[in-house]
This record gives structure tokens, sequence and C-alpha cells, in this order.
């Protein structure tokens, strides 16, 4: 497995970067990596850049930047997350990321949790998928808006929308449509709120023949369009 380690700053070849902190922690504890280990360095902006661990000890390590690679381009696709409990959410995140979204909103549904996690727990969260995937850039993540202002917002068509009465049917992905899923909170969006997607030109879209979590709703959903 890939080691990956986040740097705050410039990645040039040849300069030696300090690691100290978390990702310190993580060089000697999570990953016990050794002097010699090639490393992978992120910016977390979209720069990505190969390295040597040349020093390491409990106060301290460096990694040499030898090669720069090309940042990844952006990826269109597109989440609608209708706010479920935190727990829920923050998984539907870290699936998000690791299929590479772009774009996160977390929608104000009806069955909507009233609260969501705080920023910082989303970053966290963000971060350990980075780490964990090699995502160049973390997605842009939206604050809790109201399902018809996320739709007012938007051309029409929206994209698809994950819905629970098509179930038991294959429903194909509409390709032409832009890349964009919209998943419920737990209990799914209610009958108004799908009719609404529809008018706004969002095709509903099967996940099987089973009821799913949000969380398990969302990488499906994502898999389906990333497939197309």
């Amino acid at each position: 497995m890939t080691i990956r380690i986040f740097h705050d700053g410039p990645l040039v070849v040849g300069d030696e970067l300090a690691v100290g902190g978390d990702e310190l922690h993580y060089l000697r504890r999570v990953r016990r990596s050794r002097v010699g280990a090639t490393i992978e360095v992120l910016d977390g902006r979209g720069g990505v850049a190969q390295g040597e661990l040349v020093h390491l000890d409990e106060r301290r390590g460096t990694v040499r930047v030898d090669a720069a690679a090309e940042p990844a381009d952006h990826d269109p696709l597109e989440l609608w997350l209708g706010a479920p409990e935190a727990p829920a959410c923050l998984e539907a995140i870290r699936g998000a990321c690791e299929l590479g979204v772009g774009r996160i909103v977390l929608v104000r549904c009806a069955y909507s949790s009233s609260t969501v996690p705080n920023p910082d727990r989303i970053d966290r969260v963000v971060r350990a998928a980075m780490r964990q995937c090699g995502l160049p850039r973390p997605p842009a993540i939206v604050a809790p808006t109201p399902l018809p202002d996320v739709l007012a917002a938007h051309e029409i068509p929206c994209g698809h929308f994950a819905w629970e009465e098509a179930r038991g049917t294959r429903t194909p992905v509409d390709g032409a449509l832009p890349p964009r899923l919209l998943v419920g909170p737990e209990g799914g969006l209610r009958a108004d709120e799908a009719a609404a997607c529809a008018d706004h030109g969002m095709q509903p879209l099967s996940l099987g023949p089973w009821t799913l979590r949000t969380e398990t709703a969302t990488v499906a959903g994502l898999a389906r369009l990333r497939g197309t």
C-alpha cells in the first residue's frame, strides 16, 4: 500500500521536506516506515510528488522530493447528500471522496437530521480518505441547503436521484445527464421531493432490489454513474 503524507507548501524536485506533527506520527506509528521508503506527498490542492524518506526519528522526519506528478484533472462527479445522521453523513462523504467526487452539497430534505458534522470532523474524514486513495484535492463541500433551493439553483436537467420506489428494476444511467446524484437521508425522499426532482429533469435511479442505508446507497449510486 502506498505511503502518503500531506505537506502544506510547494513540492519542488530536490527539496527536502520537514515532517512533523500528525504526519510524523503517521510515518512512525501507523505505517512504521523506514528510511529509504518511497513516499507520495500531497499538498491538498492538487499537487502530487514522489519522494524518499531520508531521515526519521522521534522528533522529525525528512522526505526528499524526487519527482513531481501532473495534477489530476478536476472530476465533475457531484453528490447531493440528504444530510443523514452524523455517522452516516461522514461515511457517505468518505465513500464519495474515495470515488473521486469533485463536489458535495449537503441537502436539507424532509427526513434530514437537524444537525450535521462540524467542519473539523468533515475535514478529518476527507483527509483520511485522500490519504487512503490518493485523491489529490478535496471535494468542494457546500453547507446544508434546502432541496428546493438546490434544485432552483441548477439548470434543468439536474442529474439522477436514488429512488427506493425504483428498486427491483434495472433503470439505466442516462449518460446525457450531468454526472450528479442525489441520495436522500435515512427514510429516503418523500414522494413530493421525488416529484420535485423529476420536475427538474432528474431521473430516478434504481440501486438494486434491497433498501440500502444512505452511506451504502451513496457508494452504489456513484459507482453506477462512474461506470458510464
